[in-house]
């Protein structure tokens, strides 16, 4: 595999494992690039380049994905973990690299990156970087992204391991970023809580939480729901108890609004009893988050329970494209030419892959759209009606009725 891959692309490519010691070596480099045995000509030489694979290595299985980064030379390097038995055993890297010419400031550098080597030749170091393939960033990351399904392929557990690890490290960053942005507005926040103005407990944004569940809006279900771990953590940092026990309210929360959107009550049920279960024996935040999103996707599989793949990605391309377009005039004719399916076809897919229509499915989306829009108490009804697609407002308040229990102008009593 890995010869292959070293002619199709015209690199170097070797596997190592985890010390950083090689495995094996595509013939295209016999081991090591010229510019590479200059630098590894001595033991000391060696031991940098093995200290700077072994650590580059540990961060692409942490991260679960390829890893692009600079060896300590300042040449462009490809990491991609191997996992086998759930276990990392090493890694598989491309390159070196360059991703532009080199000017006089460059090689400046590198020449500098070896001023305590005494056995350096800065003359041979300066003649071999040049031999150094120049690849366009583009290319790079198109080099990366291939490395990585060339692991990827060597089992299925690899495959499971590195894209938990891949959806963990993602999480990690939104919750992150959000945390960030609060720290950021932390006066604004301070005063606030001094009102009394403010909960631990980002109410409003459960309420959008339970809307794109019921729409089956998966990502942008997780965004919000890192959003309120987030908060949940901001607000009770270092006490998991108190986290945890936040974090089963919102499970509840999230399997009752799954129940009201047509899921399994038995399945929801069976769901709640393992997450109870589940929950006690986490102890650490990001274990919980990521386990939280697993339990996400399971409510709302049962809420959509489909289970032919390809029928699965057509509902999922037109249940984006109703979300994206609720406030136009839609009609199943024009959704079904849009998706290039006949309307027929889907009018069942609706019916028999999620047990409900076209016209029902359209309707919760623009219900729940108008929910968010009413809490703005400077829109009219009349305007809220013609923003989600319905251009008489009397029509709308009875549709809107008929699925929230209440006319749009008491709904809003409820939240000004």
């Amino acid at each position: 595999m890995l010869e292959s891959f070293a002619q199709t692309t015209g690199l170097g490519v070797t596997c190592r494992d985890i010390q950083g010691e090689l495995i094996l070596a595509s013939t295209q480099i016999a081991g090591r690039h010229p510019f590479c045995q200059q630098v590894q000509a001595t033991p000391e030489g060696r031991e940098r380049c093995q200290a700077c694979a072994r650590a580059a290595g540990e961060t692409a299985a942490r991260l679960g994905d390829a890893y692009i980064t600079l060896c300590h030379m300042g040449l462009v390097v490809i990491y991609a973990p191997v996992v086998l038995g759930g276990a990392y055993g090493g890694f598989i890297s491309c390159g070196p690299l360059r991703m532009w010419e080199w000017d006089e400031v460059a090689l400046a550098e590198m020449v500098r990156r070896t001023e305590d080597r005494r056995d350096m030749n800065g003359a041979l170091l300066m003649a071999s970087v040049h031999k150094v393939p120049v690849v366009t960033p583009q290319r790079v990351q198109s080099l990366a992204e291939t490395l990585m399904r060339v692991v990827q392929s060597l089992s299925k557990d690899a495959m499971h391991t590195l894209e938990h690890r891949k959806e963990l490290t993602q999480q990690q960053a939104q919750i992150a970023e959000w945390l960030f942005e609060k720290k950021r507005a932390d006066s604004v926040i301070t005063a606030m809580e001094e009102g009394g103005s403010e909960t631990a407990y980002p109410l409003h944004r459960e309420r959008d939480l339970l809307g794109k569940v019921r729409l089956g809006d998966r990502q942008g279900a997780k965004k919000i729901l890192n959003e309120i771990l987030g908060s949940i953590f901001f607000h009770n940092a270092g006490n998991l108890d108190v986290i945890k026990a936040r974090s089963l309210e919102l499970v509840v929360v999230i399997s009752r609004a799954a129940v009201e959107s047509g899921a399994s009550l038995e399945k929801m049920l069976g769901l709640n009893y393992e997450v109870i279960g589940r929950l006690s024996q986490i102890q650490e935040f990001d274990e919980l988050c990521h386990w939280l999103v697993r339990v996400l996707d399971a409510m709302m599989d049962a809420i959509y329970d489909v289970r032919n793949v390809r029928s699965a990605r057509l509902l999922a391309d037109v249940m984006s494209y109703i979300r994206e377009h609720h406030a136009e005039n839609l009609s199943l004719e024009g959704v079904a030419a849009q998706v290039h399916l006949s309307p027929f076809y889907l009018s069942h897919l609706f019916r028999e892959e999620l047990g409900i229509t076209f016209v029902e499915y359209l309707t919760r989306v623009r219900i729940e759209r108008a929910k968010n829009l009413l809490k703005d108490g400077s829109l009219s009804i009349v305007a809220v009606s013609a923003m989600v697609g319905y251009e008489d407002p009397g029509y709308f308040s009875k549709v809107f009725k008929r699925s929230v229990g209440l006319p749009p102008n008491q709904y809003r009593k409820s939240f000004l």
